[in-house]
């Protein structure tokens, strides 16, 4: 796949969402189906860019499908319930990650309750709450000191789940073979982390568009 010019795509992708007419594109599929013309009849766009800019307008159209669970629905081919989603199916999303609860821990049970909470109600692959095992973070350094904590970032090995893959009925991540950027904040005590704090981490909620 040649270059993509992120700049041009999310130029693009501004545009098609600011021509949108909700008063004509009253549902999420004509908004969704306008866009994805848009995209296609705009001519900065090489035909790679205008894939990757459907991608993610794809992503976008299934999340909000789920978060406000509206649109047409399928039939899974796999586990063979009603989804919402297009590129992948909610139901397999969340059953794969049940199906590994028993297979990590932070080693406290509010924090445990609190993941497994967000992971039942994913709605979206690339942006799901995982528990990251201290041995996945490397190149640890302190930036600064936040209120009662230290701020330190890191290197996160393969990164967080970017999408779900239908045929192998499993996530891959942003990084498969590289790392992700991140920033960590260490808690004093956290094993007697008050549920006030992570009933103020359940309720901080920050939806991104693409």
């Amino acid at each position: 796949m040649a270059t993509i010019r992120i700049d041009y795509v999310f130029a693009a992708l501004n545009r098609a969402y600011a021509l949108t007419d909700e008063s004509i594109y009253n549902n999420l599929e004509k908004g969704f189906k306008f866009r994805k013309q848009t995209i296609l009849a705009d001519e900065s766009l090489t035909k790679d860019e205008k894939s990757y800019a459907i991608k993610l307008i794809n992503k976008d159209f299934d999340f909000y499908k789920l978060l406000y669970s509206e649109g047409t629905k399928r039939i899974c081919e796999n586990c063979q319930n009603e989804c919402l989603a297009t590129t992948y199916c909610e139901h397999c999303v969340r059953n794969y990650l049940k199906a590994n609860f028993s297979k990590w821990t932070s080693g406290n049970n509010d924090v445990d309750d609190l993941i497994q909470n967000c992971q039942t109600e994913a709605i979206r692959p690339d942006k799901i709450v995982e528990w990251i095992p201290y041995n996945k973070l490397h190149d640890i350094k302190y930036l600064t000191r936040g209120g009662y904590s230290e701020i330190y970032t890191a290197d996160w090995i393969d990164g967080k789940y970017n999408e779900w893959d239908s045929k192998e009925k499993r996530f891959k991540r942003e990084f498969e073979t590289g790392v992700q950027y991140v920033v960590l904040k260490k808690l004093e005590n956290v094993e007697n982390a008050s549920r006030n704090w992570l009933e103020e981490v359940l309720n901080l909620k920050v939806f991104k568009k693409y």
